[in-house]
């Protein structure tokens, strides 16, 4: 058995100031046209050899209210810059949850993401990728779900933390 969890991150920006408020920008008031500046300003990086990535995805629900998942909005983007395929029918998100960014006590983040997401399988080598890294509980708890799925090998990637 492969242990749980992911086995790297990789985060370019720090989670303030303008990148912060770019970030909301694009999550909240809908202005997707920041993604592909965003993405311009993504730093050279090396990353492991992977199969396959994958955006953390919404809840349908909220889904519906905005109309578009950054992460996975960005993530195309993202994907297409390291030639690396992009699959959004493995992982759903199958719990409707409080917003993260409403709980501001780490206990509290861990809990409201248990058993929120399901696989039916999961390639070996997963880029799994979210836009916000703050205590880790969402991409972690979709990592988990990815690893008891088939994955060997999970390297985590987010544009801030």
């Amino acid at each position: 058995m492969y242990p749980i969890g992911l086995n790297g991150l990789t985060c370019f920006f720090r989670y303030q100031g303008i990148i912060q408020k770019a970030i909301k920008a694009l999550k909240y008031r809908s202005i997707s046209d920041l993604a592909s500046e965003f993405v311009s300003l993504i730093p050279q990086v090396e990353i492991p050899n992977v199969d396959v990535f994958i955006p953390v995805p919404l809840h349908a629900s909220r889904y519906r209210q905005r109309g578009f998942n950054q992460a996975e909005v960005l993530g195309r983007l993202i994907a297409e810059k390291l030639h690396i395929p992009i699959r959004t029918d493995i992982l759903r998100r199958i719990k409707r949850t409080t917003p993260q960014v409403e709980m501001k006590k780490r206990k509290e983040r861990l809990k409201n993401m248990e058993k929120v997401f399901a696989a039916t399988y999961s390639p070996e080598r997963v880029l799994l990728f979210d836009d916000v890294f703050t205590t880790g509980a969402t991409i972690r708890s979709a990592a988990n779900v990815l690893k008891r799925a088939g994955a060997k090998f999970i390297w985590g990637m987010t544009m801030a933390r």
